[in-house]
């Protein structure tokens, strides 16, 4: 099994290949990309994820909570996993792609996903049926995240410096400059009023404060990928990645302080808790943060990756990655632990 963070390197490992091979966008294909989305192209043949007993329990990359009090997640082969309260998990009935979906995302009641071969999907009755949107397995770009700041306009980011951007709920997408670099895009946070937040790779990070339309680079202090990011307490921001660093700014980006996260294990989830924060990473690596105080470290029992993490009504978590669904604590009634 392998967790978001080393599928993004395999597909950054393949994509290498296959160009150093001479297989370069041609406008051809960059024609055929621009129509990706249309009503002709969806009407072609697509293949849906199989129906699988046991697709609970393999990799899940991404969760939300849905608009009826429930969870959605999402992972590897086109898998969608949905459950009323966390405890049971059925698959969706109909999810037009085999591609691994890597995130998900909700606004109202209409859900998108997206995930390899820069599929997006929607799904309007809570995630049991989806419609697909927008593909492109030419660009060799994995999406990695996907937000929606309204119910029409949406932003997806991901590999080699990809961002999609809608502006009519996602029947149309069309490319968006960030940078002139082609760092890996991993994680989008929105802070409101049209402030936004990019974690990426290499040690960068990307803020706009017009919904998307211009970006700034920001340079951070510990030069390596970030995964993931959260908010971390008020105006404060905290992104999170490769083994285990951590780094906090209360500024907008302007200045950034790195914390001591006790693990080298790589961090890719994030939930907000009261006055603090919950990170889960590989390994079973969970890390805990009150207030403004140092992060706790804790480990689940079965020592998988992690690689999203959701409050749960109860006050406990759950948990995505490899293996599918777990809780934390551990004295829940699906894992069984006493």
């Amino acid at each position: 099994m392998v967790s978001k963070v080393q599928l993004l390197i395999r597909a950054k490992q393949t994509a290498a290949i296959k160009r150093s091979a001479g297989v370069m966008l041609t406008g051809l294909m960059c024609l055929a990309m621009s129509q990706a989305n249309t009503a002709q192209e969806d009407a072609l043949d697509i293949e849906y994820s199989q129906r699988l007993p046991l697709a609970v329990d393999s990799l899940l990359l991404d969760v939300v909570a849905g608009a009826d009090g429930g969870f959605v997640a999402v992972g590897e082969r086109g898998h969608v996993v949905l459950s009323p309260d966390g405890d049971e998990w059925t698959q969706a009935e109909a999810v037009p792609t085999r591609s691994t979906l890597t995130a998900i995302t909700r606004h109202g009641d209409r859900l998108w996903a997206a995930g390899h071969d820069a599929v997006i999907l929607t799904s309007g009755d809570g995630g049991n049926t989806w419609t697909r949107q927008y593909y492109g397995p030419e660009r060799l770009q994995p999406i990695m995240d996907i937000h929606f700041l309204s119910p029409d306009r949406g932003l997806a980011i991901g590999a080699y410096g990809l961002m999609l951007i809608s502006r009519d709920g996602g029947a149309t997408w069309e490319d968006q400059y960030v940078s002139d670099e082609e760092w890996h895009l991993n994680a989008l946070l929105d802070l409101g009023n049209g402030r936004l937040v990019i974690a990426g790779e290499a040690g960068f990070s990307y803020v706009s404060e017009d919904s998307g339309e211009n970006w700034a680079v920001i340079e951070m202090p510990y030069p390596g990928s970030m995964f993931g990011i959260a908010a971390s307490d008020g105006e404060c921001i905290l992104v999170y990645g490769l083994r285990g660093h951590m780094q906090e700014s209360c500024d907008f980006g302007v200045s950034w302080a790195e914390f001591e996260s006790g693990t080298e294990a790589s961090l890719s989830g994030a939930a907000v808790i009261d006055g603090g924060v919950l990170v889960a990473g590989n390994s079973g690596v969970i890390l805990r943060r009150e207030g403004r105080g140092p992060f706790e470290a804790l480990y689940h029992s079965s020592g998988v990756d992690f690689s999203a993490v959701i409050r749960t009504s109860d006050g406990g978590f759950l948990l995505v990655g490899e293996e599918g669904v777990h809780h934390f604590p551990e004295n829940h009634s699906r894992d069984g632990v006493p």
